[in-house]
């Protein structure tokens, strides 16, 4: 009796080593890359029924390599039996190491077989006494082949994809109409602008798939620059924000102020990023893992990424208008060529910090005002501030259109004589013109960026502008 119990308990012991050892070599990063790969196409458990599951499974593993030993070790075939059962569970222990190199659900067929050789070999050499191990034994069977056809379908999802969940945007009734002609036309001017992509590129970027983790040329890379949207080259992460975190994949804690957009993943658990200039898929980002003083890693695919090295980044300018409701002139200079980023907020008053809602009072002194970035080798401010001119009307006083208050007045804000000369020249163009300019010159002074929601309006809701249309002036 003491003989059988101790052999149980080694059964066991040995069993729980084997996982133990495999724990050794499963660290938090190694199983988030296994769900970060995960695409999710059926079900798979909640994360807290791992745990007990691979206990249970292990246990019943155990007390049948016991009911094989404990017929005697002196038969062939129960030696050949355990001797399956120790390679099967030396796979198991060594599956997260071997994940990349062998294929979780290739590994998960081949326990199966091993597992079934066993069950036979000892099923067969003693008929009554172990058909009760091969029983035991059908959960653990279950749930490897549960795993195999997940992974397998996984596999496949990952070489086609998916359909692209990008959001369409609504039309006005009358197609005719002088706004949706605008926009359409507008539609057709970013259409050109976006690059052509390989078929390994649309299966990442459009059709929100994963490369192969360490494969990417910008996972092991650490020169200075700016990494920007393959698809539409706006720039979306800066080297000073990449970190190593082992995970296969390039790593930032932080990205270009309103250049991500994190929407929920299909699968319900992660959280996905997209450019938010051209809606591209670029990763998964996630939080809490204590891997940098921001607590954030944005997992970037590379093939979704190209690099400007810090020598060839193009000296900037920044521009300022206000023109009535900051949504309208900011839809109009989002997709000009030459503009690198654009940012609603506000200027000119005295209120630090300023609400929306302390600003629409009109007591704050500052005016709805866009921030331009824009690359003087491929524009001109003086081309900006036609546009300015262009996409208003300059002559009304403290309104445009609907919207009334001095907070939605005419403006121009400089940020040096030049800027200020050319803005001068313009208006002079326009009084010539028989224009009553009502437009405001003025010193740039803090700009103070608007609530999150106003970045970008019309586009994150597929509306026109209500109070803005393009007018040629010059």
């Amino acid at each position: 009796m003491l003989k059988t119990i101790l052999k149980l308990i080694i059964c066991l012991a040995v069993c729980f080593a084997v996982a133990a050892a495999g724990a050794l070599f499963t660290t938090r990063e190694s199983i988030t890359i296994w769900y970060a790969s995960l695409q999710k196409p059926f079900f798979t458990p909640p994360n807290w029924l791992f745990g007990p599951a691979w206990t249970i499974l292990y246990f019943l593993m155990a007390v049948s390599a016991f009911l094989v030993w404990n017929k005697g070790l002196g038969s062939p075939g129960v030696k050949q039996a355990l001797g399956f059962f120790v390679i099967q569970l030396g796979l198991n222990a060594l599956w997260t190491p071997l994940f990349f190199w062998l294929h979780l659900a290739a590994l998960a067929f081949l326990e199966i077989i091993l597992l079934w050789i066993a069950i036979m070999v000892t099923y067969i050499k003693f008929k009554k006494v172990y058909k009760l191990a091969a029983i035991m034994l059908i959960p653990y069977l279950m749930w490897v082949g549960y795993a195999a056809a997940l992974n397998g379908s996984i596999f496949y999802l990952n070489s086609v994809s998916a359909v692209s969940q990008a959001p369409k945007n609504k039309q006005p009734a009358d197609p005719n109409s002088k706004k949706v002609k605008d926009a359409n036309k507008m539609k057709q001017n970013q259409n050109k602008k976006l690059n052509k992509l390989t078929k390994q590129e649309e299966a990442v970027i459009i059709y929100k798939g994963t490369e192969a983790p360490f494969s990417g040329k910008y996972y092991k890379f650490s020169e200075k620059g700016t990494y920007t949207c393959k698809r539409c080259n706006a720039e979306l992460f800066r080297s000073s924000d990449k970190f190593e975190s082992e995970c296969g994949w390039p790593s930032f804690d932080d990205a270009v102020p309103g250049a991500v957009k994190s929407i929920p993943d299909k699968d319900g658990i992660r959280t996905e990023i997209i450019c938010n200039n051209c809606g591209g898929h670029l990763g998964h980002i996630f939080k809490g893992e204590q891997l940098t003083a921001k607590n954030t890693r944005y997992c970037v695919n590379s093939i979704s990424m190209n690099f400007v090295p810090a020598k060839k980044e193009p000296a900037l300018e920044k521009a300022y208008f206000a023109g009535g409701c900051f949504w309208g002139v900011e839809y109009f200079f989002r997709d000009v060529n030459g503009v690198v980023s654009t940012k609603v907020g506000y200027m000119g008053g005295t209120k630090p910090n300023p609400t929306y809602k302390e600003v629409c009072t009109g007591t704050t002194g500052h005016a709805e005002t866009m921030e331009v970035t824009f690359d003087p080798s491929k524009t001109t401010y003086e081309a900006l501030a036609k546009l300015f001119f262009e996409i208003h009307d300059p002559t009304q006083v403290n309104r445009q259109g609907p919207d009334i208050g001095f907070q939605y007045r005419s403006a121009i804000f400089y940020v040096n004589d030049a800027q200020k000369q050319t803005a001068e020249k313009l208006i002079q163009i326009l009084k010539q013109k028989g224009l009553k300019v009502a437009t405001q010159l003025a010193k740039a002074d803090k700009f103070w960026p608007a609530e999150d929601y106003h970045q970008q309006y019309y586009q994150k809701n597929g509306k026109l502008p209500y109070c803005h249309a393009y007018t040629k002036r010059f």
